[in-house]
C-alpha cells in the first residue's frame, strides 16, 4: 500500500508540480527562426528544454517596439530570443542574466547578387523590421547617409531588395532564404561580404531564474547533436562560412 501511495503521488506531482514559465517571444512571424505559436526553430529548442526538466513554457507574444520594457510591463520569466548584443539602453539590464549561445547566426548586409561590391556609403537604404536594431549602421543613419526602412512583414522588405526599391537589408540570412525559396527566387539575394558583418548569438535571459538558466546551459552542452540537427531541419544559415 506504501508503495502504491508512493507511486500516485509521484505520478500526481509529475502532472500538478511541474513548473510553469512564460517566455517573451516576439510578436512576429520570422521563419524559420520564430514564428510563435507555429514550429519553428526556437520553439522546437525551448519546448526540447522545457520536456527534459518537467516544466511548461507559455509563450507570449509581445510587441517588438516595447522590447526592452518586457520584464517590467508583463512579467515575463524569460525573453527568447535575447543577446546581449541587444542590451543598448534597456533599463533592466543590470538585472539581466544571460545563458550561453543557444544558436550561433550572421548579422550581415543582404543585397541584390548582381549588387555586390558596393561601399558602405552607397547603401543609402536599408530595410528591416520593425523594432529591430540596424546595429552596424547607425553611424551611417544618424548622419543622413543612409535612411531606414522598417516594415512589420519580414516578406516585404525582402521583396522590396529584390526588386530594387531599396538597397540592402540586415534580415538574418535563414529568414530572407525561406521568402526567396516561396517566392521561386533562390540566390537572388546574398549576403555581401564587402559589406559589414558578424557572428552573434540568441540566447535566453531572466531575471529570476538563473537556476534554470544554468540548467539551460547544460542542456545546451550535452545536446550538441540535437542542435545540430535542428540547424539542418531549419535550413539555418551555416556560419562556418563566414
Amino acid at each position: 500500500m506504501k508503495k502504491f501511495f508512493l507511486l500516485f503521488s509521484l505520478t500526481f506531482c509529475s502532472v500538478v508540480c511541474a513548473k510553469t514559465f512564460v517566455v517573451g517571444v516576439q510578436d512576429i512571424a520570422f521563419y524559420p527562426l520564430y514564428d510563435f505559436p507555429n514550429s519553428s526553430h526556437s520553439k522546437e529548442l525551448l519546448d526540447a528544454f522545457a520536456k527534459s526538466r518537467g516544466y511548461e513554457f507559455i509563450y507570449l507574444p509581445l510587441p517588438v517596439k516595447r522590447t526592452n520594457y518586457w520584464y517590467e510591463e508583463h512579467a515575463i520569466d524569460f525573453k527568447y530570443p535575447d543577446s546581449v548584443r541587444w542590451i543598448g539602453d534597456r533599463s533592466v539590464y543590470k538585472q539581466l542574466k544571460f545563458s550561453v549561445p543557444a544558436v550561433k547566426l550572421v548579422a550581415g548586409t543582404v543585397v541584390k547578387a548582381e549588387n555586390r561590391g558596393k561601399q558602405r556609403l552607397e547603401i543609402k537604404t536599408l530595410g528591416t523590421v520593425l523594432g529591430f536594431h540596424a546595429t552596424m549602421w547607425l553611424d551611417l543613419i544618424d548622419s543622413g547617409n543612409t535612411k531606414l526602412v522598417e516594415s512589420t512583414s519580414p516578406l516585404n522588405i525582402v521583396k522590396q531588395v529584390l526588386y530594387g526599391h531599396i538597397d540592402a537589408t540586415n534580415i538574418e540570412p535563414s529568414v530572407v532564404n525561406y521568402y526567396l525559396a516561396l517566392m521561386g527566387k533562390e540566390n537572388g539575394l546574398i549576403i555581401d561580404k564587402a559589406l559589414p558583418y558578424e557572428i552573434y548569438s540568441y540566447q535566453l535571459s531572466t531575471i529570476e531564474y538563473e537556476d534554470v538558466l544554468l540548467e539551460f546551459n547544460q542542456f545546451i552542452k550535452s545536446n550538441q547533436e540535437f542542435l545540430e540537427l535542428l540547424r539542418k531541419k531549419y535550413n539555418l544559415t551555416d556560419i562556418r562560412e563566414y
